[in-house]
């Protein structure tokens, strides 16, 4: 019609969101962007400001937090090497941090506090919620005197529910240390 004036329906949400919901079958099935938006690891074990978070000493180390010089904020996770041939630091949260099959990013910044030039592996576990390793990926560095990004962009299997951490090296000895901060797994 002609010069007539254009309806106006008003509809509230809820019906929209039911009739759009009930759509979505008709469509095939559904696929859900799961990629998390922010750091999967708790504020604490990110970036240390009010306490360890879940970091713990494995081997050969002890952990403390510095606040002399963190990259970020007030304090970075020191790591201070007790003995020679290898030393790790871990998560104490078995089986790790909930997280969700696909995409994610792993970052962190390292830097050698005291001593030479140290190797830094993350290990990064990609576990079922039986704590089952369903795959681990590597993410290497040897960090010098100065702040240094570490990071990769990993995919997570299918199955997956949780993530662990593992922050090892093969290299140092007693007196030798390195700090690391701004933690993420995205």
């Amino acid at each position: 019609m002609k010069g007539a004036a254009p309806s106006i329906v008003r509809v509230g949400a809820g019906a929209l969101i039911a009739a759009a919901l009930g759509a979505l079958p008709a469509c095939g099935p559904v696929v859900v962007d799961h990629t998390p938006e922010g750091n999967i690891l708790d504020a604490d074990t990110e970036d240390l400001e009010g306490g360890l978070g879940h970091w713990q000493a494995w081997y050969a180390t002890d952990l403390s937090r510095s606040t002399g010089g963190a990259r970020r904020g007030r304090a970075s996770l020191r790591i201070a090497i007790t003995a020679s041939d290898g030393w790790g630091v871990q998560l104490d949260n078995w089986p790790g941090f909930g997280a969700a099959p696909g995409p994610h990013r792993v970052e962190l910044w390292a830097r050698i506090a005291a001593g030479s030039a140290l190797d830094l592996d993350t290990s990064v576990h990609w576990r079922d919620d039986a704590g089952k390793d369903l795959e681990s990926r590597v993410v290497t560095a040897r960090p010098g005197g100065d702040w240094e990004k570490v990071g990769s962009d990993l995919v997570a299997p299918l199955g997956t529910t949780r993530v662990w951490l593992e922050i090892t090296g093969s290299e140092g000895r007693a007196g030798d240390a390195l700090e690391v901060d701004e933690i993420f797994v995205l």
